[in-house]
């Protein structure tokens, strides 16, 4: 059974976290609030929606630093936790962290390849209402007010068929699709109506863990092209040209983040009903588009 609702938060470490304020608020849109953590380490909030933050980006190394995905309930919790333990995976209980997080409860474990999950409930939601900087709208809902979450990430790893397995038969991840350039297969998970929270790929040779990007999703083409605008004015590297993919149509363009992470901007995203779902497997990434060889 699958108890996980939505990708609720990511931690990210930075070396600059100046860059990253500049970036978060000027080109992303977020709205950036920079202060201290409870363990008094210097951290910017992102925010995005009602929520305290979606993001958090720690002065330290340039890395994916912790993934959180959310359940509905602390039933919900302890059923997932249950499932885990189950299966063998040790998991640990942390009031500390979830303090540190804006959460009632947390606890954390780690996949297949490594990086570290946090499984909550309650996060911290505000009153006042979100106002971007540059006058987006994030994406974190849909229509019938299903909590999409953050948007979706990409972890890459040299253990693909653990982390899938692990993701589909503990957590509980549907698969959405899979888009295949022999030898390489991506695939495509997702846990609500957003086409996918999570996609897997194969590492290089000898490459560690990593996570190759994150999604952030706004609600008009208009505000995807002006932050395209901004990133050539700003001379952010841009990864890949503005682009549709074949399998959730979003309408997107890549760029390097300050910590070298990859983020997706992109609009008008499918969503998955499990009703009537099929999966496929897509020959392309990209309808047209996405072009990383003339990227400037």
């Amino acid at each position: 059974m699958s108890y996980i609702k939505a990708l609720g938060y990511i931690g990210i470490g930075a070396q600059d976290l100046d860059a990253w304020e500049d970036f978060a608020g000027d080109i992303l849109g977020l709205h950036v609030t920079r202060g201290r953590d409870a363990d008094d380490v210097e951290t910017l909030f992102l925010r995005m929606d009602a929520r305290h933050h979606r993001i958090a980006v720690r002065a330290g190394d340039d890395t994916l630093s912790y993934v959180g995905w959310e359940v509905a309930t602390e039933e919900d919790l302890d059923a997932q936790v249950r499932d885990l333990e189950s299966a063998g995976v040790a998991v640990k209980e942390d009031p500390h962290l979830a303090d540190l997080r804006g959460v009632r409860r947390l606890v954390r474990f780690a996949d297949p390849a490594g990086f570290q999950l946090e499984l909550f409930y309650g996060a911290v939601t505000v009153s006042c209402a979100f106002v971007s900087p540059t006058g987006v709208r994030f994406v974190t809902r849909d229509g019938k007010g299903n909590d999409l979450g953050v948007g979706h990430i990409v972890l890459v790893s040299s253990v693909v068929d653990e982390m899938v397995a692990f993701y589909r038969q503990i957590l509980g991840f549907k698969v959405s699709d899979y888009i295949t350039f022999k030898p390489l297969v991506l695939t495509f998970t997702h846990v609500n109506p957003r086409h996918h929270s999570l996609a897997f790929g194969p590492a290089p040779d000898g490459r560690k863990p990593f996570i190759d990007h994150f999604m952030l999703e706004v609600d008009s083409i208009d505000g995807v092209g002006r932050a395209l605008d901004r990133v050539r004015a700003k001379e952010i590297s841009l990864t890949a040209t503005l682009g549709r993919h074949t399998n959730d149509e979003m309408l997107s363009f890549y760029m390097k983040s300050p910590s070298g992470i990859g983020v997706e901007y992109g609009t008008a995203g499918k969503l998955i009903d499990d009703e009537t779902w099929t999966i496929t497997n897509w020959d392309a990434a990209q309808f047209w588009g996405h072009d990383r060889n003339h990227t400037h």
